[in-house]
């Protein structure tokens, strides 16, 4: 895996690359200034097909963002061959680590570039500018409601393709019943109930990623194919 600072590109390719990223492009039209804030703390990152960019049980502060290929993801199961079950897939566009940074935990998954893909391209972005809500001497608020309101909006996405999946499992609805702001709009409270918010749709989805792990939400997906296949053959 090799990575480069963002400075090491010209500055119209970054823009271009970085466009098809909802924070990034969201922050540069709220701010240039904390664009390049933030362009400072971000590095690219590539990885050769098959490669591992990250493993369950590392420690960091970094989220990502696929810009090219695809990268999979994989949980520990014990009753898998090699310990481990895939997941889900990663694709362009996607943030990825958002989990750990939240929670403040140790890496839950293993995540690898597709062995039968290209080159993997990955933007990893220094979160540490995001994590004291009180500090907006790098970061002004705008800038992190901007950040937080990405974080809601990705997780929410997440759960609710677990939820179209299993309607009928406990934990279907669980991201629905938190509770929404409903004070001030871009204020300090906005930003704190958004971070509250994030990390507890960052805990559902880790009881999600647990229950699949397990083999349990597998084994009822395989069951259901089976049973679509037994009635369309």
């Amino acid at each position: 895996m090799n990575y480069k600072p963002l400075s090491d590109y010209p500055r119209d390719a970054v823009d271009r690359l970085l466009n098809v990223i909802h924070l990034f492009r969201d922050i540069r039209a709220t701010s240039e200034w904390q664009y390049d804030v933030l362009l400072k703390r971000s590095r690219l990152l590539t990885v050769a097909a098959g490669g591992a960019l990250l493993h369950a049980g590392d420690v960091d502060h970094w989220v990502y963002f696929l810009l090219r290929g695809e990268l999979q993801v994989h949980v520990s199961d014990e009753s898998a061959a090699d310990g481990e079950r895939p997941l889900a897939v990663i694709r362009p566009g996607e943030v990825f680590g958002d989990l750990a940074m939240l929670l403040a935990e140790p890496r839950s998954a293993t995540i690898i570039a597709a062995p039968a893909g290209l080159e993997v391209q990955v933007l990893a972005v220094d979160c540490t500018l995001f994590g004291d809500l009180e500090d907006f001497s790098l970061l002004h608020l705008p800038t992190k409601l901007v950040f937080y309101r990405n974080m809601v909006h990705s997780l929410r996405w997440k759960l609710e393709v677990y939820r179209s999946k299993y309607p009928g499992h406990e934990l279907a609805n669980s991201h629905r019943r938190l509770k929404l702001y409903t004070g001030p709009k871009n204020s300090r409270e906005e930003l704190l109930a958004l971070a509250d918010q994030a990390r507890a749709l960052a805990r559902i989805l880790l009881d999600w990623n647990a229950e699949f792990g397990s083999g349990h939400l597998a084994a009822e997906e395989a069951d259901m194919s089976d049973f679509l296949e037994s009635i369309l053959s």
